[in-house]
């Protein structure tokens, strides 16, 4: 027992042999190992307690499998395959090479069902990414319950939120710098035009040069979101994925924007983060007096990064008087538009003025 089980997960802990015979048939050195471990690991408990809850759950039947945290995914997968096998009890004992009083045996049925939640789990998305990696790499997993900080090779910096993993590369290829996601992170990326950086997450690739931005990207969500805090990235189908159809599809997302991609659908949803944030104070004030509207909106434009859309024409005439320090940026909108008598919509990561003029 060599193994000090530190980074496992719950399907680490399902595919280790010495945890599986522990379960399946404890004895005094098995207990006594796993009862020290346990009292020295308390930040893996979790896993562990969740993996036996699993064997156990299988043992008793099933009856209370759909209180266990395994993807739906998974769950479908294996219930499909129980159906298939009870019906055809001898070919799966001619696999197995068991007789078929041992094959029902609840020992056997435990190791097969395992053996598919594995290989479910083995065909998620994070996985199958894995392949694209040519290159020993490194997997960080946060198993705490507040965000780790991880430095990547080329000195980017990666803030790993609570169960989510990464993998990257030991050192980084030649013409890219590409890393696997499984969770939330937040990117902080050193510029390097030469070797562009891409995050792969579930069927998402999100590709900068030096940026700041987040990807989450959990194995149970629908969807795959992508806000960019500063800089500017692209968002697209993951190339070993796309058809020739999808070779065009993708977003361009600039700070205070966000891609929300339906991993159902393969549709993107490109809109504003909820809460803009000012990406440029340099300079920039929003003290006004008499100031025409068109430089209203272009110190709004530079300071958040964001493109209003208007009819310059006829809003010429309009100007605004006051101070907007504290407020956000919707509420500055909500104010400058109730002066001038229009209104705002947000369409495609756009604000679009809508007014009838000042005159």
């Amino acid at each position: 027992m060599a193994n000090n089980y530190i980074l496992y997960s719950v399907s680490d802990f399902l595919i280790d042999d010495v945890f599986v015979t522990h379960q399946l048939n404890p004895n005094q050195e098995s207990k006594l190992f796993w009862q020290t471990w346990l009292e020295s690991n308390p930040t893996n408990k979790r896993e562990y307690i969740e993996a036996a809850k699993i064997i156990g759950t299988i043992q008793m039947g099933l009856k209370t499998y759909e209180s266990n945290n395994i993807s739906v995914e998974a769950k479908n997968y294996i219930f499909s395959r129980i159906q298939e096998t009870n019906k055809k009890k001898t070919s799966l004992a001619k696999i197995l090479k068991l007789s078929s009083s041992v094959v029902w045996s609840g020992a056997a049925i435990i190791i097969m069902l395992i053996g598919l939640v594995y290989f479910s789990l083995q065909n998620t998305a994070y996985h199958k990414n894995l392949a694209t990696l040519h290159k020993a790499h490194i997997e960080k997993v946060n198993k705490l319950d507040k965000p780790i900080l991880i430095h990547l090779p080329d000195g980017s910096a990666v803030l790993l939120a609570p169960k989510s993993k990464i993998t990257y590369p030991e050192n980084f290829e030649n013409d890219r710098r590409l890393v696997i996601l499984s969770g939330e992170a937040t990117f902080d990326i050193s510029k390097d035009p030469t070797k562009p950086f891409l995050v792969m997450a579930n069927e998402v690739t999100t590709k900068v040069l030096g940026t700041r931005f987040n990807v989450k990207a959990f194995e149970e969500m629908k969807d795959v979101v992508v806000s960019v805090q500063e800089g500017k990235v692209s968002v697209f189908k993951n190339l070993n994925e796309r058809k020739k159809e999808n070779t065009l599809k993708g977003v361009v997302l600039l700070p205070n924007q966000q891609a929300i991609f339906d991993r159902n659908t393969d549709q993107y949803d490109k809109k504003l983060i909820t809460t803009p944030i000012i990406v440029n104070a340099n300079g920039i004030s929003f003290e006004f007096n008499e100031a025409p509207l068109s430089e209203v909106f272009k110190r709004i434009e530079l300071a958040y990064g964001i493109e209003i859309v208007y009819n310059e024409a006829l809003l010429a005439e309009c100007q605004v008087t006051g101070a907007f320090e504290n407020e956000s940026l919707f509420q500055k909108l909500d104010i400058i538009t109730n002066i001038v008598g229009g209104s705002y919509e947000v369409l495609e990561g756009k604000i679009l003025i809508n007014a009838k003029g000042c005159k």
